[in-house]
């Protein structure tokens, strides 16, 4: 069977194939780990270009290479996230019985992170657009804030839908042809129906059950994993290039991500 192409995956991602309910029930997401990764790291580096346009427009110290060490961090944040967080992903899948093995799971988490980096990409021109017509760094910061946000809420939206599918009712077969009309009802001794719909009701309130315990669990790692990927993209700044400042690899480490994002609103409010 010929590899699909890039394109193709990253349009089956967007189109949410490989998280449909008949595809999660066999337990495999029939993607290629590597095509995920690349188009991850193609993606990525298009965003973090877009970012480190900023340090271009304002002629930051050695914008170029600004721009360029930008594009290798972003699918660098990316990955040491997932290194990161994706034990405890693991584990709280096997604790709710999620029906996907160790390399389906990294898949399925790969499919969520490659959505939140095609919008991310999506969203490179918009955010050079205003690294080129603004000065405001604490704005093209907290622009670059919201893009994650964005994109990082759309992209975990992909695990709310995968789990909610996985814990579906089956998908019903074929019906058999309609029986004649004078064929003979139950006597109404026959306990076999009421049985049957009771076993119904039982199975769909285990289900559901199941599910909602699921997505609290998964609330709760989203909660994690954002935490610790806000934490991880304070660590590796800088992205955009203080124009103020002379370029180095990375910032010296610092307060957190949070007084650092509240600094920058008071800056902009302050203006």
């Amino acid at each position: 069977m010929p590899t699909p192409s890039l394109f193709s995956i990253l349009d089956r991602v967007l189109r949410g194939d490989y998280v449909r309910q008949e595809q999660l029930a066999t337990g495999r997401i029939e993607v290629p780990t590597s095509r995920l990764i690349a188009l991850g790291l193609l993606l990525g580096g298009l965003y973090g270009f877009g970012v480190g346009s900023y340090a271009l427009f304002r002629g930051a110290d050695q914008a170029w290479l600004q721009a360029l060490t930008a594009a290798l961090k972003v699918p660098l944040l990316f990955l040491l996230t997932l290194l990161v967080t994706f034990p405890s992903l693991y584990v709280f899948a096997a604790l709710q019985r999620l029906p996907l093995d160790l390399r389906n799971l990294l898949r399925l988490l790969l499919v969520a992170i490659l959505v939140h980096l095609t919008i991310l990409a999506s969203l490179a021109p918009v955010f050079a657009f205003f690294a080129a017509s603004t000065k405001s760094y604490a704005f093209m910061l907290l622009l670059n804030v919201a893009c994650f946000a964005v994109g990082g809420m759309l992209g975990l939206g992909v695990l709310r839908r995968a789990t909610i599918a996985m814990f579906a009712p089956p998908l019903p077969p074929t019906l058999p042809p309609t029986a004649p009309s004078n064929a003979i009802p139950d006597s109404p001794g026959s306990s076999d129906g009421g049985e049957a719909v009771a076993n119904v009701a039982t199975t769909a309130r285990q289900r559901l059950q199941a599910s909602e315990q699921a997505r609290t669990v998964l609330r709760v790692w989203c909660l994690v994993y954002g935490i610790v990927g806000a934490q991880m993209g304070w660590l590796l700044r800088p992205f955009l290039g203080a124009p103020d400042l002379p370029f180095t690899l990375f910032r010296p480490r610092e307060d957190s991500v949070f007084i650092g994002v509240m600094r920058a609103i008071g800056q902009l409010l302050g203006r």
